[in-house]
């Protein structure tokens, strides 16, 4: 496809925002090394968890992924008082800066647009530290540690999810099963006439599938494991693509 001439001018637009001090590798590196050393620091402060325990990973992995589509079809996709910013970087810059037409970044300066500021996994740490002080309370101090753990681990993975969606040669991501799924399920989010109410996740697509706001008519299996098969996508949704 040819870049719209819409996307190609907002491009140069926000390209020319970027402080000429970005550098979008560091960006990637401040955000890895907070993720890594924060599992780390968890990691070490576990003590023999007793097997009930290790049940808040699973449970934190379905929390985590209702709440990451929540966050995209209601806080990222809506303007929400209080929360504008979110939704001005979301639904104002970043689908405008990748649609289906052309989702892929060109350098690692487009990284400004792909990746959140660091600030943002520091703040989903902080969220994350009220149920493990609960759980904590409860004796479960095991279990509060595991569930920092986990989700920031999920929050690493849709970040790196996110750039496979967005990286321009896929010649090495299509090969691989589930990442291929995602980046098919979310270049499609990125077409204009469907990304206000389909493919809301962005690691793995169970909530769209259970909320039935995904753009495939299939189980969950076949969702997960869909690759860039078309074959099940809505005919209603397949007319209204570009």
């Amino acid at each position: 496809m040819t870049m719209p001439p819409r996307q190609a001018a907002f491009r140069a637009d926000f390209r020319s925002l970027i402080a000429p001090a970005y550098a979008g590798w560091l960006h990637v590196a401040v955000i890895a090394v907070l993720g890594g050393a924060a599992i780390w620091v968890c990691a070490r402060q576990i003590s023999a968890p007793a097997w009930y325990e290790w049940l808040v990973i699973p449970f934190a992995f379905a929390v985590s992924n209702v709440f990451e589509w929540w966050l995209h079809r209601y806080v990222m996709h809506r303007p929400v008082r209080g929360l504008m910013g979110i939704y001005r970087r979301h639904t104002l810059a970043h689908h405008e800066f990748f649609t289906d037409a052309e989702p892929a970044f060109d350098s690692s300066r487009d990284f400004r647009i792909v990746f959140f500021p660091p600030y943002a996994l520091v703040a989903f740490m902080a969220m994350s530290l009220v149920p493990a002080y609960v759980l904590g309370l409860f004796g479960l101090v095991n279990a509060g540690w595991l569930l920092l753990i986990t989700n920031v681990g999920l929050y690493l993975n849709y970040e790196l999810f996110h750039f496979c969606c967005h990286v321009k040669n896929d010649g090495i991501v299509r090969r691989i099963p589930l990442v291929n799924s995602i980046r098919r399920h979310h270049i499609a989010h990125h077409n204009p006439g469907i990304m206000m109410e389909r493919n809301f996740n962005l690691t793995y697509p169970v909530a769209d599938w259970f909320f039935g706001t995904s753009d495939l008519r299939c189980g969950l299996l076949k969702h997960v494991f869909n690759g860039y098969d078309t074959s099940a996508v809505h005919g209603d949704l397949k007319r209204r693509a570009r």
